[in-house]
């Protein structure tokens, strides 16, 4: 984890970049429900970090399409979460005042709400992706051998994100449900 530190120190640091995330960080813990750490900061003015973790409960599936679907939301909560902050919107980058609590930045207060529609729709996608897969092991039982090209096609297939059937998961303003970090 210090490393981690250190890499984002110096991203704002040397680079000035204003806003870093640092996805699916997996920290096994033994006895501990596995989960993924996501850990982000938004620079200060004196260009240290002020870095923020959340912890999510994993998928036990492969998916297709989600860093696409995070830089996306990522990009419209921070809008919506910089906006509800007055005078931010008209600041360079969105950078809150240093007075800010690292996890009160708009940053994490954004990272929250995507997480949370990101799981919901990772949920119903993977549901969607066994009863897909289910009908598939059924319709080849006894072909395994022939199969296995069109298996990995079927797999490929149902892991697509199922953004559309998901909509209720990006209005959702609340947190998952799991540890805190």
């Amino acid at each position: 984890m210090e490393t981690l530190k250190q890499a984002i120190s110096t991203l704002h640091e040397q680079y000035r970049i204003p806003h870093i995330i640092i996805t699916s960080i997996s920290l096994p813990t033994p006895g501990a429900t596995p989960s993924l750490s996501i850990v982000g900061s938004t620079i200060a003015s004196d260009a240290k970090p002020r870095i923020f973790g959340i912890k999510i409960p994993t998928i036990d599936c492969y998916f297709s399409g989600t860093g696409d679907m995070f830089a996306a939301l990522i990009l419209v909560r921070l809008r919506e979460a910089a906006s509800n902050i007055e005078g931010l919107m008209s600041i360079p980058s969105w950078v809150s005042d240093d007075d800010v609590e690292a996890t009160e930045l708009p940053l994490a207060r954004a990272l929250e709400k995507v997480l949370a529609s990101m799981h919901g729709i990772l949920a119903k996608t993977k549901e969607s992706r066994d009863k897909e897969m289910d009908k598939f092991n059924n319709r080849v039982k006894g072909f395994e051998e022939e199969s296995a090209k069109r298996l990995k096609l079927a797999q490929s297939k149902a892991a697509e994100v199922r953004l559309i059937y998901s909509r209720e998961c990006l209005d959702e303003l609340g947190i998952i449900d799991g540890e805190d970090s």
